[in-house]
């Protein structure tokens, strides 16, 4: 994931159909690459291509799945909560908002566990 989000390569990704149904689509499940295709309609590869770009982005968390027969795959859970756009006298103020990272929850349940 990127460090900062970048408004204007979010908006361009949003502009997607594709990137759109994905988030969507893992929004309330996690789904592995496959059933993003077939849920959205879409081609494997073009359903790759789009969450590899919406995870790069942080719009979008990565899991590893073990099934019970010991194969494992990723899933994928929409991370985007809120885009807020305000136009104002000095310009765009625009606020991103998505889920905290996973490792960054543990580590805060951890913190706040010890009492830092």
């Amino acid at each position: 994931m990127t460090e900062e989000l970048s408004p204007p390569a979010i908006f361009a990704t949003l502009d997607d159909e594709y990137a759109r149904d994905i988030l969507v689509a893992t929004n309330t499940d996690r789904l592995s690459a496959k059933e993003l295709s077939e849920e959205c309609d879409m081609s494997r590869p073009t359903a790759s291509r789009r969450v590899n770009t919406l995870v790069e982005q942080g719009l979008l968390e990565e899991y590893t799945h073990v099934d019970p027969a010991g194969r494992h795959y990723q899933e994928y859970e929409a991370r985007l909560e809120r885009i807020e756009v305000l136009l104002q006298d000095e310009g765009f103020d625009i606020q991103i908002d998505v889920r905290p990272d996973p490792a960054d929850r543990i580590t805060s349940i951890f913190e706040n566990m010890r009492g830092d």
